[in-house]
């Protein structure tokens, strides 16, 4: 009597068991069925290349709206086609300055969704002008260009490039990257021209050289500012042929003099800079005599 009352126990407890576990077991593959067509639902949206783009007047680009079915129809708005205008393809022109925001409507049977793209419509450029006229980093080393273009609304880019990207290399941000000993020049373009037609520009001049010698180069430059009373195409020619050198790109680790002494006596011959550092302080007397005079209430 006892067996059989135990034996009836295993048995409905088996079954409460049985039927608690399983429904848990058949819904979750159903659960995971469910997650993934959501997921399949959500890439397969239809979207836009560009949710916001600022674009510089007269410049166009043409807005792309992605995943659409082969039924599918689309059609491009304006909300003020007199800052921005748009054709049947999505390709839209900048007209005047300002902020608009273009409307892509698609269209599949009864159903319609609206995307949308901010557009702001700034000045060209028409000037550009590095903040560095010389920059001194240790192989492997980077550095961010800066420069300033007028006017300060405008919506255009410079274009970076490198004379020699062996030496470094620049990104299309600015950011310089030091690769092998030697020097070049980095170039910020823009599209206005100058009277011959060739388009404006800023450069800069990087020297790379031992991470061990930045400091010292760094200083000295900071120290001779009679280097300024140098015409800036003359200083830089004369520092290409110093820094790419055989001497100086090869021969300098074994050299006993560093290389701000072998810069300094080369920078004396082709310039003597006894005579510059004379007639800067003539330059600056002046100057200070004024500055002194203000600062006592004369």
């Amino acid at each position: 009597m006892k067996k059989k009352f135990l034996c009836n126990c295993l048995i409905l407890f088996g079954l409460l068991l049985f039927f608690t576990v399983m429904p848990q077991i058949i819904q979750s593959p159903l659960s995971v069925v469910r997650a993934s067509e959501v997921e399949k639902e959500k890439n397969n949206e239809y979207r836009l290349n560009l949710k916001s783009i600022t674009l510089v007047n007269g410049k166009s680009f043409t807005l792309k709206v992605y995943n659409l079915e082969d039924d599918a129809k689309v059609s491009f708005k304006s909300a003020d086609p007199s800052i921005a205008s748009v054709n049947e393809n999505g390709t839209f022109k900048a007209n005047k300055v300002g902020s608009t925001t273009i409307t892509a409507t698609v269209r599949r049977g009864s159903n319609s969704t609206s995307l949308t793209c901010d557009v702001k419509v700034g000045p060209p450029a028409f000037s550009v002008k590095m903040t560095r006229s010389i920059i001194i980093l240790g192989q492997k080393q980077s550095a961010l260009l800066e420069v300033i273009m007028k006017p300060s609304n405008t919506a255009e880019l410079a274009k970076f490039s490198s004379f020699n990207s062996s030496i470094a290399s620049v990104s299309s941000g600015g950011r310089v990257t030091a690769k092998r000993l030697g020097m070049t020049y980095i170039f910020a373009e823009i599209d206005a021209v100058n009277l011959d037609g060739s388009k404006k520009f800023a450069s800069c001049s990087v020297i790379v050289t031992k991470p061990e010698e930045v400091t010292q180069l760094r200083k000295y430059f900071s120290n001779h500012l009679e280097l300024s009373l140098i015409s800036e195409s003359d200083l830089s020619a004369a520092l290409y042929e110093f820094f790419n050198s055989n001497n100086t790109t090869e021969s300098n680790s074994g050299s006993e003099s560093s290389i701000v002494d072998n810069l300094d006596k080369f920078l004396n011959l082709k310039f003597n800079l006894e005579n510059l550092k004379k007639t800067y302080q003539e330059r600056l007397q002046p100057v200070v005599e004024i500055k002194l005079s203000s600062q006592a209430g004369i």
